[in-house]
């Protein structure tokens, strides 16, 4: 019930949210990458003060392409494997890759490709996009936060760090099981090294 996706407007967003280090015009665009070897996604659901369960996702990659001269013009793609779903209780683990919600078997990827990256503050950006999780399409918004950000970075090492939120509502992609039980609104987290 969460949909990682989310998950990674931010790696976008951090790489860009610096306007202050200039780099040459030659280096102005950088494609980073992404994924679960550094980084995580994770989501909950629920209202804490009676019931909240929460997991993640364990395999996952994206990339992020970032034009620092034009923060707009940036983007981010990220996809996740959906049976790499994992909650703390193994019943709960297997209750979620079957039909009645993410449906591993006949949707085994989760996707996310932003539509508009816009700078909100030094070390902020807003990335709105789509995201696809069991054949349908929706619009999701990622705020992010940047930092450690190292724009001169070696190739295969960090070039920033970033952690997003967003919400969705999993009943907008089927998934309507225990909807009045345990809630309909799923609160993402992704946090992420973007690599050279």
């Amino acid at each position: 019930m969460r949909t990682s996706a989310k998950v990674l407007g931010l790696a976008l967003a951090f790489a860009l949210a610096s306007p202050m280090i200039a780099r040459p015009a030659a280096h102005a665009a950088d494609m980073l990458k992404i994924g679960e070897g550094h980084g995580t996604i994770e989501f909950g659901i629920g209202d804490s003060k009676i019931f909240r369960t929460t997991g993640g996702f364990k395999q996952w990659h994206g990339k992020v392409d970032v034009d620092e001269a034009d923060v707009s013009r940036s983007s981010v793609e990220v996809e996740v494997n959906t049976a790499s779903i994992q909650m703390l209780d193994t019943q709960q683990t297997s209750m979620l890759k079957d039909s009645d919600f993410f449906d591993v078997a006949k949707y085994p990827r989760m996707t996310f490709k932003s539509t508009k990256v816009e700078r909100t503050g030094e070390n902020s950006l807003k990335v709105e996009g789509n995201i696809t999780l069991r054949g349908i399409t929706r619009p999701m918004t990622l705020d992010v936060t940047v930092s450690d950000r190292r724009p001169n970075a070696a190739p295969g090492s960090r070039y920033a760090r970033f952690r997003g939120f967003g919400v969705i509502k999993r009943s907008e992609f089927g998934m309507t099981k225990y909807v009045d039980m345990v809630g309909d609104t799923v609160e993402l987290a992704i946090t992420a090294d973007a690599l050279r």
